[in-house]
């Protein structure tokens, strides 16, 4: 643990203990989602309740916004709930404290692009996402991407979008090296990350199983690593063992360890 209480400061545990309290989530609907997710299943008794508490806090601390016409159910907020929590299940809830809304479309959504060249050019151009998040602001999230997320196959979009976040909290940049915790080495993090990001990126990327968007840039590669962490971290540990160690570290919670529980009936 970072040394705070995971609920945060006295304030804020009084105003999340009546959450807690007034606004439980139903059992069978979080049995559900136990079941429905497998990644969550290698969870000890103290960790999937405090995953409740924060899922909990999340559920009426941000505001979902599905575009006009579109009706978001309670299930997949509270599937989406629960993945967003769980990289902070280790850090604390005030990690992901500092944004108030999560924005779902149905499927894919566009982005309108503009680049400019070194030429001086602008480009205009569309951009098909599955998920984004803004520095300072909400995420954005495509909700056939949250149900094809927590499967246990490397593929968690928000996971990825809450890394983005975790990454930006230093100024609001994403550069993929997020808030160090003071026993970590900084230097010893860009440096393990550095070597395994040119590695991606160079020709034996082709016989790696990473997805290969994680060789877009640092950020990407952090918030794809932070994926496979939570998904099926046996991935990383296979190529680059050193960058699982630094995100064990990080995140405060050792998710090799949990594999073995994931396969239990």
């Amino acid at each position: 643990m970072t040394g705070m209480h995971p609920l945060g400061s006295p304030l804020r545990r009084l105003r999340r203990a009546r959450t807690l309290a007034r606004h439980p989530i139903e059992e069978a609907a979080w049995n559900k989602t136990l079941a429905d997710h497998p990644i969550l299943r290698g969870l000890e008794e103290g960790e999937r309740s405090r995953l409740r508490d924060f899922a909990t806090v999340f559920l009426r601390e941000k505001r979902f916004e599905p575009p006009q016409g579109f009706v978001l159910d309670d299930e997949t907020k509270l599937s989406i709930a629960v993945q967003a929590c769980l990289p902070v299940l280790g850090l604390g809830f005030d990690w992901i404290g500092d944004w108030s809304s999560v924005i779902v479309h149905p499927d894919e959504f566009v982005e309108r692009r503009h680049d400019l060249d070194e030429a001086g050019v602008m480009h205009e151009y569309d951009d098909p996402l599955t998920g984004e998040a803004h520095p300072f602001g909400p995420i954005v999230l495509s909700i056939a991407d949250v149900k094809a997320s927590g499967w246990g196959d490397g593929y968690n979009v928000v996971v990825h979008e809450v890394a983005h976040k975790l990454d930006m909290r230093e100024g609001g940049v994403a550069n993929g090296c997020p808030p160090l915790h003071a026993d970590m080495d900084r230097s010893a993090w860009q440096a393990v990350f550095a070597r395994a990001f040119e590695d991606l990126r160079g020709s034996r990327r082709k016989r790696r199983a990473i997805d290969s968007y994680a060789a877009e840039n640092p950020s990407e590669f952090f918030a794809v690593m932070s994926e496979y962490f939570f998904e099926d971290p046996r991935v990383i540990v296979r190529d680059y063992r050193e960058v699982y160690g630094l995100l064990e570290s990080f995140y405060r919670q050792s998710t090799l360890g949990r594999l073995s529980g994931r396969r239990a009936p």
